[in-house]
């Protein structure tokens, strides 16, 4: 990975952490700075859903929620969240 998409993946994680107040969006717990704050797909980023979708579209903030743990991204995987 280059250092430019470590910044572009800094930058978007910073954007979603920020669109959504620094809460998970599972467990409504805040987002720590330290800690495993994560992203969720909310489209799972499989080899079928890049090629079907795009990668604009899986990896952009519309696909993605702030979680604050691995156990909250796989909750979010499984339709464990609020977007219904």
């Amino acid at each position: 990975m280059t250092e430019r998409q470590k910044f572009e993946i800094a930058e978007t994680k910073e954007r979603v952490f920020q669109r959504d107040l620094y809460t998970c969006r599972v467990c409504g717990l805040p987002i720590r700075q330290y800690g495993t704050p994560q992203l969720a797909h909310i489209i799972p980023q499989t080899k079928s859903n890049l090629r079907r979708l795009g990668a604009d579209v899986i990896h952009g903030d519309d696909n993605l929620l702030s979680v604050c743990s691995l156990a909250c991204n796989s909750r979010a995987m499984k339709g464990g969240n609020d977007e219904g």
